[in-house]
Order: structure tokens, then C-alpha cells, then sequence
């Protein structure tokens, strides 16, 4: 393969992203001159300096001074431990923490399950989730986990397969699980 494919293949394994649009990507690169293209490398290469992943609960946070392997929200004393709401994506973290609606802690699965799909526990962070829940429902803190799923078919059927595995856990530790409700 040649360098222009080579890197459109890159930008096909991002979301939404199809043979057509990558190949426009890796031409506007192209371009766009060496001087840009040198910037986008290196503000790349500063999300390993600057980025880390909470975890608890998964979400990527910008380091700064923070050593600890905690987001703010969950190191923080003014979290209400006492929920925990489950996301599919950071952008769904996003825009329910720009509510300020909200203030326990979060989840977030990293996707939504196809109805389909052969392989649950390597599409979504189930295997973390459980030890999550199990962790904070042993402190006795944790009371109420919800479902924030998309209204979607997929997002459905996470929130399905989520309730269904945590099911042994909510009963262990008398946890109530709900799921955000839906409009009109």
C-alpha cells in the first residue's frame, strides 16, 4: 500500500468516518503544507503528556498537576457516591455534566452493543463496570446505578445487557437500578 492509503485507512477507524471521507481527510492534509501538518503531529503526540484515563469510571481527564489515577469528579468530596450513571460515550458525559443537573459519579462503557453482536464483553467495559459496581457497593456507599443509554436500538439493547449482568450485583447489595426517562 501506498502512504495515502495507508493513512486513509487510519481515518477509516474513526466513528463515522467512510472510505470517501478519509481520502478527503488525508488530501486536505496534504495540502495543507508541512508546517500544519507538523502541528497536528505534535498535538497528537501531547495527548499521551496530557491525557489520562480515570480509573473508576473510564473517562479521559486532562492531567495537569492531578498524580492521581482519579478524574476530579471522582476524587472529588463533593461527588454524591451515592449513584452512579452509566454512558455509552465521553460525549454523552459531556453533555449531562453541562446540565448541572447531576452530581454523583459516572460510567462510561466506551459504546453501545449491536443487537447482534457476537462479543459484548469486547465491545463495551463490562468486565470493568462489574468490578466498579462491586468495589462501591461494598464501601456501602453506592444505592442507585442508572442507565443513561442512547434512545436507540443499540442503546436499548446496552442497557438491557448492563441491567441483566449487574442484576446479581443489585440484588447482593440491594442496589436500585433505573434508567433515565424518556420524553413525549
Amino acid at each position: 500500500m501506498n502512504p495515502i492509503e495507508n493513512l486513509a485507512e487510519y481515518f477509516l477507524k474513526f466513528p463515522g468516518i467512510g472510505p470517501r471521507q478519509a481520502r478527503r481527510f488525508v488530501y486536505f492534509l496534504l495540502s495543507s503544507g508541512n508546517a500544519f501538518r507538523k502541528t497536528l503531529a505534535t498535538q497528537i503526540l501531547a495527548l499521551d503528556n496530557a491525557v489520562s484515563q480515570c480509573m473508576s469510571c473510564q473517562r479521559f481527564f486532562i492531567r495537569g498537576s492531578n498524580t492521581s489515577p482519579l478524574c476530579d469528579i471522582c476524587s472529588s468530596s463533593h461527588t454524591n457516591n451515592t449513584m452512579l450513571l452509566i454512558v455509552e460515550k465521553e460525549t454523552d458525559f459531556d453533555a449531562i455534566k453541562k446540565t448541572n443537573a447531576y452530581d454523583g459519579r459516572y460510567f462510561i462503557l466506551g459504546g453501545s452493543l449491536p443487537i447482534l453482536e457476537q462479543n459484548p464483553n469486547e465491545k463495551i467495559r463490562i468486565k470493568e463496570l462489574v468490578e466498579e459496581v462491586a468495589k462501591q457497593a461494598e464501601n456501602g456507599e453506592l444505592k442507585e446505578i442508572i442507565l443513561a443509554m442512547g434512545a436507540t436500538r443499540d442503546g436499548e439493547n446496552t442497557a438491557q445487557y448492563v441491567a441483566k449482568t449487574l442484576e446479581p450485583l443489585a440484588k447482593k447489595y440491594s442496589l436500585r437500578v433505573s434508567a433515565l426517562g424518556r420524553g413525549l
